[in-house]
Order: structure tokens, then sequence, then C-alpha cells
């Protein structure tokens, strides 16, 4: 945990730390996990038209609130309404520690329901004190996030006016910002080998499952070195435990910051089952998909400097980070809008051990009032 900086300043010090803790509890007692984010996102429409802006929303779900500004300039604020996984009834339970988690049956939702709460608090303090200047705002909130970052992916930026943003959707320690997030590649590996009898007549098979696990055994996985990982996830296949199966399906992915890197792993998975298919008299369908792609923001790149002037404000000392995953401000660089992303105290996410300190989840909500409200930094 975080312990909130001493001699925060105004307007970052007059986030109210009991209204954020209720707006955040509030989110996550809204089931929306991957795919089924039509409530959470009711509410936060109604939200956001409550608090002064104008709302739009494309037709996957992806929703655009613009708070208009009181000085030039458009900035990007982006998190997700998506929970991981298919968790329903999610209940916080407040720790005598400040740490709110859950019973170990399901995750919390702070990835990203504590990102969206920030900015609820950020446009009721914008509300309260129309003397601060600050940009416009365009809040992108989207969906299926988890689920490969459909919603980004899918999201027109030519209504958008932003020129730069900033993405609340991140673990790391309070003061980090992820300016280099990797290539990820989705791989679909299909062996088809040949049925038969398994009591009867064996030797008329060829196993699929057989030639997947000899090519699984054959490949590089897990941590390839500092900038690349790989990893087979699902193996599905098979109809019956006498049957010799014809068809097994493999998923799995590939990631790295060096694009020769990353094509060098996924020519060894596809080499490893190659071999294992021609090996056994199988043949092998190996499909790979680039889901989202790298970037890199320099730190003399406005959204990094932005960043980085008002984490210092908050007396904390900034911290790059390189992340190994990706969220939706790789779509928003891929499409020309620079973002990095900033934590918002989330830990474990994705995981029944996830976890949030109310300190930690107050302080990203300041971050994001300091950067918003900061003077103007030239371009």
């Amino acid at each position: 945990m975080t312990p909130t900086a001493p001699g925060a300043l105004r307007p970052a010090g007059a986030v109210d730390r009991d209204r954020l803790l209720a707006t955040f509890l509030g989110l996550v007692a809204v089931d929306s996990p991957t795919g089924h984010e039509e409530s959470i996102g009711r509410v936060l429409e109604e939200r956001y038209r409550e608090l002064g802006c104008t709302t739009t929303k494309d037709d996957i779900g992806n929703i655009v609130a613009v708070l208009p500004g009181t000085r030039a300039g458009t900035i990007l604020v982006s998190t997700h309404m998506d929970t991981a996984g298919t968790d329903r009834g999610i209940v916080p339970i407040m720790g005598d520690d400040g740490i709110i988690r859950t019973d170990g049956s399901t995750i919390l939702g702070a990835d990203d329901k504590s990102g969206l709460a920030a900015c609820l608090e950020l446009l009721r303090l914008l509300k309260e004190n129309p003397d601060w200047s600050f940009p416009t705002i365009e809040f992108v909130s989207t969906v299926g996030e988890e689920r490969g970052l459909v919603g980004s992916r899918h999201l027109d930026v030519g209504r958008l006016a932003a020129t730069h943003g900033f993405v609340l959707d991140t673990a790391g320690v309070m003061g980090s910002v992820t300016y280099w997030s990797p290539t990820s590649v989705y791989l679909t590996v299909t062996f088809h080998g040949r049925k038969a009898h398994a009591g009867v007549e064996p030797e008329k098979g060829v196993s699929a499952v057989r030639v997947a696990a000899q090519a699984i055994a054959s490949m590089p996985l897990g941590r390839i070195d500092e900038e690349t990982v790989a990893n087979i996830g699902t193996v599905h296949g098979g109809e019956a435990r006498n049957i010799i199966p014809d068809t097994v399906v493999l998923e799995g992915m590939a990631r790295s910051h060096d694009q020769d890197k990353l094509d060098g792993q996924l020519a060894a998975m596809r080499t490893a089952c190659e071999h294992a298919a021609d090996a056994n008299g199988a043949t092998v369908d190996f499909v790979a998909e680039e889901i989202y792609q790298t970037y890199r923001i320099a730190e003399d790149a406005l959204p990094y400097r932005e960043a980085a002037a008002a984490i210092r404000s908050l007396g904390l000392e900034v911290s790059p980070r390189k992340s190994g995953g990706g969220t939706d401000g790789n779509y928003f660089n891929a499409k020309g809008i620079p973002c990095v992303a900033l934590p918002t105290g989330m830990v474990d996410e994705h995981a029944t051990s996830e976890h949030i300190a109310i300190d930690d989840m107050v302080l990203a909500c300041q971050t994001l009032v300091a950067i918003v409200t900061q003077p103007v930094q030239e371009e």
C-alpha cells in the first residue's frame, strides 16, 4: 500500500475520499463481465450526463462522454467497462488495513472500476469548482477490453478531437508511467490426425492429441527473454476415451516489445507444430492474429511530460514502467493519439486475490485531477 502523498495541493487535494470510495463500491455492485456491459453502460451514461457531459455510444457499446473545457485543448481519458472473466455478484470487503478485497470466490473488479470511479470524482470536482482551468476532456469508456481490446480496436477515433491521452488501467507502483507496451499475437493451431477405434484398431489412427503434445513439449514457452513471452493456454479435442482423436485445437499467444524477437518466437512455435505433424503423418493449420501493436512514448512527449509533472506535484517519484500487457492505449497510440497508461491502485487484477488500497485509489484520482488542472505545457 502506498500512503497518500503528504502536502498534496489543491485542486488534487480536493478529492473526496469517502465519495470516491462510495462511487467505486457502487460501480463494483453493477455486474459487467466482459461481453455483458449493458447495465454498467447505462449507469455511466446517466452519470456522465448528470455531471455535464454530452454522450454518444457506438454500435458495439463504447461510450464517449465529452466535457467542454475552460481553456483550449482536448485530452482523452480512457477506461473500460468490462471486468475479466464471468464473475457476477461481487461483494467487496473493507479491511481494517484500508484494503478492499473479496472473500476470494470472485475477482474484485478494481480493473477497471477504480479508473471509472476516478473519472466520476474528477467530473464532480470540476462541476463544484467552475473557476478551475482545464481542457476539454473526452472520456472514452470501452467494452470488451478484457477480450483483446475489442472496444478500442473498433472505435472510430475520427470522432475524437483529443491530441493525446491517459489510460487509467494499469497496476504498478503509484507514480509509475507505462510508456512501453508489447505487440501481442493470438495463436490458433489445429492439428488434423486420423480417427480410429482405440480398442480394436488403434494402428489405423493418428492421434491429434499425441501430435499436439509433442509440439507443445518442443516449443519455447514462458519467459523467453526480457522482452518476449509465450504461452499455450487451452487445448481442445477428442470425442471419447475409446476413439483416437483426429482433431485438437491449441489456443495460445506470444508477446514481445521487439518485432524481430516476436517474429522469431512465432517461427519457432510454427516449426515445432509442423515438425510434430510431419513426424506422425498429421497436418496442421497455424493461424497467428495480431491483437495489438507495441507503442513506446518518449519521456519528452506531451502525455509523458504532463503525467510526470502531475505525479511530481503530489510529492511522488516518477517511475517509468515497461509493461508486459496491453491496454486500450495500444490502439489509441496505433490510431494516432499518443497515450501513456497510469496505475489506479489495482493489485492482482484478474485473480480472486485482486485488491486495492483506498489510499492508492485516492492517489490515482489525485494524479488525474492534477493532470487535468495543471498549467498548460508547451508542445
